[in-house]
């Protein structure tokens, strides 16, 4: 649909209040068995606005989130962001030490989640400064009931591209998470840059958003406000799950997805198993982690008629920095394994991470992005602000380089390169390669200390099922295809890696105690 209109207000509140005037009756949002209308979504966005206000939430202040997706996220997030509060979604996945860390930096007024979650926190000796509420349990400290009490009117509150809407923490794979702050600002600029690009057009009337991503991601909150900016049905998954998508994918309904690429892997993997298709996806967008070109090959085939995007950026840049486009993807072309070009209104140069010089074309250095959707900075925490954003740019940590064409490759994390007799190594390099082989299924690469070297490369690998294989066979796929001294020293083998929720492998964990696994 060429003409498809695509929203982009100021003040993100605005997308559900135009929906609901334009589209009253058209469905925004399903979720196990319920649809929600445009009207219906705004006028609940309204009630949670009021119940937030009841409670004495103001402007700025933080609302602690903790739940799967749920089909009420949509309403607290847009009722926040009707009264300029901030919505805070914590990972649910951490341990809840880790959560409640997380809360004492976010310092929110108000906290709400699942009763499972809320409950598994640790009970301290003094109360906390916020109040508790649970999500679909009933009973005087429940949300959803509050919210079903009050009128569905228009808080007074005009909002302002300077409002907060969001605080979303980083991942926490090098130290502890930040809170990143993103207000409408940043969100506006965004999705002028994706307007500009053409980034997730649908072709038909009846396209749908198939939305598994956590909410506490970045790209999982922005793919939902992309779908409701593009009048698309978010048909909402509360978590990610194989088979329940690839059930979804059985329908009529064509399918637009964001997955990180081991979902992808999982989903191809079990719809081979039930023998069912995955011909309805129309379009696939990944990113977060690195694509092996062996599995692009795979989706590719498997999802023959959906139209390929890769995204590369991070919470702090609003999720976006880079793009591949579809065409870019064709067997052949060298920039298929690149993280594409630079959106518009955004500037990416490759520097020095010690001098802080553009580094020449082809050379690896430290990616860094500056443009007019890079966050306000770390929730009270100017020095670590400062340490990433320096003259308007932010620096990435990741280490990368530039073709000749102006597509940017992403080699590594400048952290996790390893020094070995003196060589740069970056363990991409040799992920990418063993990404090939036949007997591995998975695989991550790091430096471990040794007296000699100064650091020793290790591959931790998880077999194929059904595979001899053993460290010899690994180092020997290696030779020949890598240099002598980027081959590794010892070789782990493990049933699974450990991954964060947008699926990073967790090196510092394969860190400690070396995976608690014996070298092969």
């Amino acid at each position: 649909m060429k003409n498809t209109e695509i929203l982009n207000p100021p003040v993100i509140a605005d997308i559900i209040r135009i929906q609901a005037t334009k589209r009253p009756d058209k469905i925004g949002l399903s979720f196990e068995g319920r649809d929600f209308t445009y009207a219906e979504m705004n006028a609940r966005a309204s009630q949670a606005a009021q119940a937030l206000l009841s409670l004495g939430i103001k402007r700025g202040d933080r609302i602690g989130w903790l739940a799967r997706n749920v089909a009420s996220f949509w309403d607290v997030l847009f009722g926040a962001a009707k009264i300029g509060a901030v919505l805070t979604p914590i990972n649910w996945r951490l341990a809840p030490p880790e959560v409640a860390q997380i809360l004492a930096d976010a310092e929110p007024k108000l906290f709400v989640g699942e009763k499972m979650f809320v409950d598994a926190l640790p009970s301290g000796e003094q109360q906390p400064n916020y109040r508790t509420m649970l999500l679909e349990e009933g009973g005087p400290d429940c949300l959803d009931a509050l919210v079903d009490k009050q009128s569905a009117i228009e808080p007074d509150h005009k909002g302002s591209v300077d409002d907060v809407l969001v605080q979303l923490y980083t991942s926490g794979t090098t130290g502890l998470p930040k809170g990143v702050i993103l207000p409408n600002r940043c969100y506006y600029e965004v999705g002028l840059a994706g307007q500009e690009a053409g980034i997730i057009i649908p072709q038909s009337d009846d396209e749908a958003v198939l939305h598994a991503l956590p909410h506490f991601h970045v790209a999982g909150l922005n793919f939902g406000l992309m779908a409701m900016c593009r009048s698309m049905r978010i048909i909402q998954h509360r978590q990610f799950d194989p088979t329940a998508i690839v059930k979804d994918a059985q329908g009529d309904v064509p399918l637009n997805s964001f997955f990180v690429p081991a979902m992808i892997m999982m989903i191809i993997e079990t719809a081979k198993t039930m023998g069912l298709s995955l011909e309805q996806f129309v379009g696939i967008s990944y990113g977060a982690a690195p694509m092996p070109e062996p599995l692009l090959d795979v989706i590719m085939k498997a999802m023959p008629n959906a139209t390929l995007v890769q995204f590369y950026g991070m919470t702090e840049t609003t999720g976006g920095v880079t793009v591949l486009d579809h065409d870019d993807h064709a067997q052949g072309k060298k920039q298929r394994v690149s993280a594409g070009k630079p959106l518009p209104g955004c500037e990416v140069n490759i520097c020095d991470p010690i001098s802080g010089r553009e580094v020449a074309q082809g050379e690896t250095g430290e990616v860094i992005a500056r443009a007019k959707f890079i966050m306000d900075g770390y929730w009270q925490n100017p020095e670590a602000t400062a340490e990433v954003i320096r003259d308007g740019w932010y620096w990435s940590g990741d280490a990368g380089y530039k073709d000749e064409n102006g597509f940017v490759y992403i080699v590594d994390r400048i952290k996790d390169m390893i020094i070995s007799g003196g060589e740069n190594i970056y363990p991409a390099e040799l992920e990418a390669v063993l990404a090939t082989c036949p007997g591995i299924a998975d695989v991550a690469v790091i430096g471990v200390p040794d007296e000699k070297w100064g650091e020793r490369i290790k591959v931790v690998a998880v077999k194929r099922v059904g595979v001899e294989l053993d460290a010899d066979g690994v180092i020997a796929f290696l030779k020949g295809k890598v240099a002598d001294f980027k081959l590794p020293k010892s070789v782990a083998f493990i049933d699974m890696l450990p991954r964060n929720p947008s699926g990073k492998i967790l090196k510092t964990e394969l860190r400690k105690g070396e995976s608690g696994a014996g070298d092969g």
